[in-house]
């Protein structure tokens, strides 16, 4: 069995921002994002996705989404 994991931690560090940076540049709800980054939600809004993308300027989806296999 496959699970598709978003990468939003990975991501911050990576830009070096913090959950509340992140939220400034995307107007997503702090709760939502940390939500997101520790994988609590087991549902994401393309439109989180979208504004994600846009304020990281992301252009390939692999950096922001991973299939693990899990047993």
């Amino acid at each position: 069995m496959r699970k598709v994991k978003l990468q939003l931690n990975e991501l911050m560090y990576q830009y070096d921002l913090s959950v509340t940076q992140l939220h400034i540049k995307t107007g997503i709800r702090r709760a939502t994002l940390s939500e997101l980054a520790n994988g609590k939600r087991q549902r994401i809004q393309f439109e989180h996705l979208e504004k994600i993308v846009n304020a990281l300027d992301i252009d390939d989806m692999n950096k922001l989404l991973k299939i693990e296999k899990v047993d």
